[in-house]
């Protein structure tokens, strides 16, 4: 990576990207554009991409009803009603018998790796095109990190290419549920299970997709303000139906306490009450604003599929998709999402740069052979998925992604 001075005075990040053999450019302000929305929408922009005042004025005075009356309790002292209630709920919904809430999904990543016992001379497989702290989690831990790249339809883990990855080092494989959509992980939880290494599913996109939490020995979380099940700010848990594994958690997560005794390490990795009470009333909400998500995404797979650009939204059932974004492999990229702008419709890339491309990664990753994440990369867009867009919003979506596909495959 080189950083060099434009004419215009503007910075300039330049990638050499091995699997094409040629050099590709982004401005820095073009990758912190492609960052996810603020939820603000833009000048000139008719549909956004996410608007946060729509997905929390769902069900707002339910929500804040619940955070009266976590104020009125004043429980916020430990051991806590508010978050038990919460990892309780939360546990059911995933159809696992135990959850621990934590500040944040990284701090649950860090957590996870924890418990699984995860430290220096340990390796794990994940995929590249993931958030940076499944990979940050482990490294922070002394822990090796190797890259699987991924299958080029579902953009998942590629099982077999993990499968042959695995060593007498790998301690765990974490395969991310890409998007909201549940990874196919059958194989490797077979092969995982025989070789005594764990499988810890990357599931912070995933609320609700159906089977998600409860293939691996543990799933994480992320309850971000933009995610299908939305937190104020942070929040994040890992889930699990193992006894002991949960109790390690627990000890982890509170200062290594067993009772009134700290009888192991441990840090604060808590939840804040508060965010565990507005969580709870959010819960009650998932299902309406998974259908809601699903409606659209069905809206747009019979507009788009024609053009051959839906792989990642197309499932059989439905239910295993919680579309936390709504993504499309499109050709010429940049005139696309400069086209679309022009229209007045928002977009984003998930994410904009891998972790083997960013600057903090770049020589650990320098050999990792990524080929199917590396085309996917420069093609990948995503369309606005958010709860309370109106039918003609939808429509206004529709058209404008249709009339630009149009354009770029007639050339």
């Amino acid at each position: 990576m080189q950083l060099r001075r434009r004419p215009d005075g503007g910075l300039e990040v330049r990638h050499w990207c091995s699997s094409f053999e040629r050099r590709r450019a982004l401005t820095i302000e073009g990758v912190i554009a492609m960052q996810e929305s603020s939820g603000v929408p833009g000048a000139g922009v008719r549909v956004p991409f996410r608007d946060l005042r729509r997905l929390h004025n769902i069900g707002q005075q339910e929500s804040r009803a619940a955070l009266d009356r976590a104020i009125d309790s004043c429980d916020f002292a430990r051991p806590n009603q508010l978050i038990e209630e919460f990892e309780s709920k939360f546990a059911e919904y995933c159809g696992v018998r135990y959850a621990v809430a934590t500040s944040s999904g990284s701090s649950a990543l860090l957590l996870a790796y924890l418990a699984h016992g995860i430290g220096a001379g340990d390796e794990i497989l994940t995929v590249p095109n993931t958030f940076v702290a499944t990979a940050e989690a482990a490294i922070m831990l002394g822990a090796r990190v190797r890259l699987v790249d991924v299958d080029p339809v579902t953009q998942a883990i590629d099982q077999g290419a993990a499968i042959r990855m695995l060593t007498p080092s790998t301690k765990a494989v974490v395969p991310l549920h890409p998007f909201g959509r549940a990874a196919g992980l059958e194989l490797l939880r077979s092969v995982t299970r025989e070789r005594g290494i764990a499988l810890i599913e990357e599931a912070c996109h995933a609320h609700g997709a159906r089977r998600v939490g409860r293939v691996g020995d543990s799933a994480v979380f992320s309850f971000g303000p933009t995610k299908p099940l939305a937190g104020l700010g942070e929040g994040g848990a890992v889930v699990t139906d193992d006894e002991r594994l949960a109790g390690i958690l627990r000890q982890w997560n509170n200062h290594g306490r067993d009772g009134g005794s700290h009888r192991h390490l441990g840090l604060n990795f808590r939840i804040h009450p508060m965010e565990a009470a507005y969580l709870t009333s959010r819960l009650a909400l998932l299902p309406g604003l998974l259908d809601e998500r699903r409606m659209i995404a069905a809206r747009y797979n019979d507009a788009f599929a024609e053009y051959g650009v839906t792989g990642n939204p197309a499932v059989r059932d439905p239910t295993e998709h919680s579309y936390y974004v709504y993504v499309l492999d499109v050709p010429q990229r940049a005139r696309f999402c400069r086209r679309l702008s022009e229209l007045g419709i928002g977009w984003d890339i998930h994410y904009p740069v891998a972790i083997h491309r960013q600057p903090a990664h770049e020589a650990r990753f320098r050999a990792a052979a990524l080929p199917q994440c590396d085309r996917l990369q420069e093609r990948i867009i995503s369309l606005p998925m958010i709860n309370g867009l109106r039918k003609d919003e939808i429509d206004e979506v529709v058209t404008a992604v249709r009339s630009v596909l149009e354009e770029v495959t007639a050339e």
